[in-house]
């Protein structure tokens, strides 16, 4: 499929993005965005530029995390339902929230009038502990590898600005369990809440991304028809 402007998604709406950490959302969200003209909107990069930019809100955050605290849902809320506020002509795609069955009932409650379509991304288990193990990122330029699907050039080196790559503390092996622990008690138990609602959709993130990225596009593509 065209990687080019596709179409538009029927009106205004938001596109809730569910999978593994390592599902490859991220990477999908930004590639949809661009394709349906929707906003990318990634939680935790929002709640890192509020620090970088000192805000109330990032203080309360920074705080937090350097507290060895896990941010609240209200402070994430906070986040999302600025950008609700700010919905634009054809809407947001939003890429890590929620990840919580209350987070998914905040957002029930400030996008009554908005369509909301939840787009699960499932991947085995084996399949997401090598994409996050073997995941390295260049801090300059924001490109991400992986040494055992798509590595760089030269070992450690970012092939777009010659920075060095680094391995997020999170991708650590001994680190991956918890947080697929964590996915599984927290985060799975959203799908049955959207699912419960008719608005769930699922396609196979097992295979290559552009065939994920292919998937996805029918299923946002249909949302217009």
């Amino acid at each position: 499929m065209d990687e080019g402007r596709v179409t538009a998604v029927g009106g205004p709406r938001i596109i809730v993005l569910l999978g593994p950490p390592g599902g490859g959302k991220g990477t999908q969200a930004k590639k949809l965005a661009a394709a349906f003209g929707m906003k990318h909107t990634s939680t935790g990069e929002l709640l890192r530029e509020e620090i970088r930019r000192e805000t109330e809100l990032g203080r309360r955050v920074k705080a937090t995390i350097e507290a060895g605290d896990l941010v609240s849902d209200r402070c994430v809320g906070e986040i999302v339902e600025q950008q609700v506020r700010r919905l634009g002509e054809n809407g947001i795609i939003l890429d890590g929230y929620p990840r919580n069955v209350a987070q998914a009932e905040f957002l029930a409650s400030i996008t009554e009038d908005i369509p909301v379509e939840a787009i699960n991304i499932e991947v085995e288990e084996s399949q997401i502990v090598r994409r996050l193990a073997g995941r390295r990122f260049c801090s300059r330029c924001g490109n991400i590898y992986n040494i055992y699907f798509s590595p760089p050039q030269a070992t450690g080196i970012c092939d777009n600005c010659g920075t060095e790559l680094l391995r997020r503390p999170d991708d650590k092996e001994e680190v991956i369990e918890e947080r697929l622990k964590v996915y599984r008690e927290e985060t799975r138990p959203v799908i049955d809440y959207y699912r419960d609602f008719g608005n769930y959709h699922e396609v196979d993130g097992n295979w290559d991304a552009d065939e994920v990225y292919r998937d996805i596009c029918l299923v946002v593509g249909a949302f217009a028809a």
